[in-house]
């Protein structure tokens, strides 16, 4: 279809206000994607035809009817906080549909202890209106300060505190969504149950491939900020801090936090306390009733010191607790492009998961190979956030000297894809835990998925049979 009756066709649906074309607007129309090219003026994917704000599901019905009808692609946005590609814009018969103003707070259901919201509704606002109520959501992300409520189902996403309350995919409870044809499904708000498959996984980590979640229900848990119990330990080296950290966890006890940082990464981001060589960060934080809080805080000091930690009090973890969110705080602001202007250096994070008798090996192997790898690396650490009975998860952390803007992509996507190279080399590597493959990771979905992938390229033909949804996610575009 011609571009020009594409945006006419948009303006007739929607209302010409509703309908941008402006250069400025294309150029942020990829969120926090390209953040440091774009710091330097440098913007290299294809502009949009235009970006489309919807105000209802109904108007997301019907412009998803017409691009599928008309062949155009389309990618959902709401808060604008993904990374990994998930936004970027790869063909130019493409449009972006925004639905941040369909922002409203649709119920809290204090007996029933669940909360429902339009897709766009900023989850910062949420918890602050729960913690009215004594209540919290639990989910917590470092794109709190960005993040909206679609997007955070679509992007399977997890939060700082889910060793206690658990990922996104262990609180949503139902939602509605709009398929590429125009049909609007809604899963049933229902405790459980065992009617065949959970549809609610079919959009849970869709990134916007599948079909655009418009309203979300979510679990509500009781908040006793007051009460919660934290400590900090210093260990002899990460290997112990591993032992340890799954000590806890397969005893059964359910801190809220679980970190554990390397010299590297905690000097860089931290440095609240002073490491010696070698040496690493733990740190937790329990919640819930006082009683139960005190108890699990009584274990894991008891377990840190089996294993040699000393315990530095609670200093460095409040510290965290009030920085913990910086980044995402700064994302777009002129004083952070001019940070990267200045330095002429980037800093990012790619996160990855394994069991727990691969972790410590993957661990040692990115550390130490990675540099071969990168010339101009000038930081690699990590650090420990999520943490499970089978396994956890590392967030590596890195920064590089960029050869220029027009480099700054594939130099990030060089450290990612070694990063991932050797994850993917053992058994249990997770090659990415909770940021999504978007466009920047889904070259190795075929590996992720193994011999499962055929099903991944069966669920996005059968739901999105014409491909016009966030094309490049999920599937590699092999166009």
């Amino acid at each position: 279809m011609e571009k020009q009756n594409v945006i006419k066709g948009l303006i007739e649906m929607v209302g010409m206000d509703n309908v941008h074309l402006d250069e400025a607007s294309f150029k942020k129309c990829d969120g926090i994607n390209n953040s440091y090219a774009k710091a330097f003026g440098v913007y290299q994917n294809p502009y949009p035809i235009a970006i489309v704000d919807v105000q209802n599901t109904e108007e997301v019905a019907k412009v998803m009817k017409f691009c599928n009808d008309n062949r155009v692609n389309l990618i959902p946005r709401t808060g604008q906080s993904s990374g990994e590609g998930l936004l970027e814009v790869k063909d130019d018969n493409t449009i972006i549909v925004d639905a941040s103003k369909m922002n409203k707070l649709l119920k809290i259901d204090t007996f029933n202890m669940t909360a429902t919201t339009q897709c766009g509704y900023p989850l910062e606002l949420l918890e602050e209106m729960v913690n009215k109520e004594g209540l919290t959501t639990g989910h917590s992300p470092q794109s709190l300060p960005l993040a909206h409520m679609g997007g955070l189902v679509a992007t399977r996403s997890i939060g700082q505190f889910s060793t206690y309350y658990g990922g996104i995919e262990d609180m949503v409870t139902g939602l509605e969504a709009v398929m590429p044809d125009g049909r609007v499904v809604r899963i049933r708000d229902v405790p459980r149950r065992s009617a065949g498959p959970d549809l609610r996984h079919l959009f849970l980590g869709s990134e916007g491939g599948i079909g655009f979640i418009t309203e979300v229900s979510v679990k509500l848990f009781p908040y006793y900020k007051e009460d919660m119990w934290l400590g900090g330990f210093v260990l002899s080296d990460i290997e112990t801090g591993f032992k340890a950290i799954r000590e806890v966890i397969v005893k059964g006890y359910k801190p809220s936090v679980v970190r554990l940082y390397d010299k590297a990464d905690f000097d860089f981001n931290f440095g609240s306390i002073e490491l010696k060589e070698n040496e690493a960060f733990m740190f937790f934080t329990a919640e819930g009733p006082k009683a139960l809080a005190q108890a699990t805080g009584d274990a894991i000091m008891e377990i840190a010191e089996s294993f040699g930690a000393r315990y530095v009090g609670t200093k460095a973890v409040e510290h965290w607790l009030i920085h913990r969110n910086d980044l995402c705080n700064g994302v777009g602001a002129e004083e952070t492009d001019e940070k990267y202007r200045q330095l002429k250096a980037m800093y990012s994070t790619t996160e990855i998961s394994a069991s727990w008798s691969d972790i410590v090996e993957i661990y040692h192997g990115v550390i130490e190979n990675i540099p071969k790898k990168i010339d101009n690396l000038i930081l690699l650490g990590g650090h420990v956030s999520h943490s499970y009975m089978n396994g956890t998860n590392i967030y590596f952390v890195y920064a590089f000297n960029v050869n220029s803007p027009e480099t700054s992509t594939a130099e990030h996507t060089a450290i990612i894809n070694a990063i991932c190279e050797e994850v993917l080399k053992y058994p249990s590597g997770g090659s990415v835990h909770h940021h999504g493959m978007g466009k920047q990771r889904v070259c190795f979905a075929r590996q992720e998925h193994g011999t499962s992938y055929s099903l991944m390229e069966d669920l996005k033909k059968a739901y999105d049979p014409n491909g016009i949804m966030n094309i490049g996610v999920l599937v590699e575009n092999n166009k």
